[in-house]
């Protein structure tokens, strides 16, 4: 589904005097193409934070039209709506995951895009290096893949004999995965611990992914994807039905499917992303804007699925936790 809403232009007319002329608002078009659901509210939340932030900052002669696509987790939407963004020629293209930015690059070799909850933009082609991106895309990393041995180390030190963990994630979605399968595999085994890797595409897949797990007594990693996303209700009633314990990459989902959360405040990102595409209409070169990294982490732990999951989270646990969902 397409969403367009635009804002007013308006006229104003300054009188007396040939020498004055009558000024005109300036009129820019940005698309906003995610791989995430529409009738999500969180991804709803990040969106307007972007388009709020754009808003505030922009020019006060320039009106932002905005066109909303929505693709769901699905790429092959995803590519469709970037024929469409290419053909509409927008002044500026946010996009949010990396399938969405993959899409468009693959459509538009001049359209400025800025990205936010990319993992990796050098090893997926969309960057020559951060400092000095050199294309028609810049943005903002969400984590950096040695996050996943945060991931491991969180888990671990709440259920010190777990056997084994497994990190989920769809490849079609998360094209990546290698960026954090390392890190992920490397911490489980210092810690005496079974790495697992999970490829799921379809929501039996999950199930029968975390009933296999519940079944061996391991644990659940879900990757930054954003099929994991879309899907965290379905994780959440899964994941506590079979009682396995799940961390994940941020704090949203830890009102979800997480028993813990680690990972960036991607809304930062959202609102820096705002500043880059507010410097690109007035004329910044996109391709000149540094790749930035998100700097605000955070720990989150949910204490009611602690509770279901009679996992109890000790006070130096808590001490170091920034976030707790009762």
């Amino acid at each position: 589904m397409i969403k367009i809403i635009a804002m007013p232009i308006l006229s104003i007319t300054i009188c007396c005097g040939p020498a004055l002329a009558e000024p005109r608002n300036k009129e820019k078009k940005v698309a906003v193409v995610t791989n995430f659901s529409e009738n999500d509210a969180v991804a709803q939340d990040l969106v307007k934070s972007f388009a709020n932030a754009l808003d505030r900052a922009a020019s006060n002669d320039v009106a932002i039209k905005y066109e909303y696509y929505w693709s769901g987790g699905n790429t092959e939407t995803a590519k469709i709506y970037a024929k469409k963004v290419a053909a509409s020629s927008p002044d500026a293209i946010f996009a949010a995951t990396t399938p969405v930015v993959s899409a468009l690059l693959n459509e538009t070799k001049t359209i400025p895009i800025v990205f936010a909850t990319v993992a990796d933009p050098i090893g997926s082609g969309f960057v020559e290096n951060l400092a000095a991106p050199g294309k028609n895309v810049t943005g903002f990393i969400n984590s950096e893949g040695s996050i996943a041995g945060k991931w491991v180390q969180y888990l671990k030190e709440l259920l010190p004999d777990l056997p084994c963990i497994s990190m989920m994630y769809n490849t079609r979605t998360a094209p990546y995965y290698k960026y954090y399968v390392g890190p992920f595999e490397d911490a489980a085994k210092s810690v005496s611990i079974e790495p697992i890797l999970s490829n799921v595409s379809t929501e039996q897949e999950i199930e029968g992914t975390i009933r296999d797990l519940s079944d061996r007594k391991c644990g659940l990693v879900l990757m930054n994807d954003s099929f994991n996303f879309v899907h965290r209700q379905r994780i959440s009633t899964v994941s506590e039905q079979y009682r396995v314990p799940v961390v994940a990459y941020n704090k949203a989902t830890a009102l979800n499917e997480a028993l813990i959360a680690y990972g960036p405040e991607e809304v930062d990102a959202y609102r820096k992303a705002a500043g880059y595409v507010k410097k690109i209409i007035d004329g910044a070169q996109v391709g000149k804007l540094p790749v930035q990294l998100n700097t605000r982490f955070y720990l989150s732990v949910n204490l009611q699925k602690a509770k279901r999951l009679g996992i109890e989270i000790p006070a130096s646990f808590l001490s170091r936790v920034d976030d707790e969902v009762e």
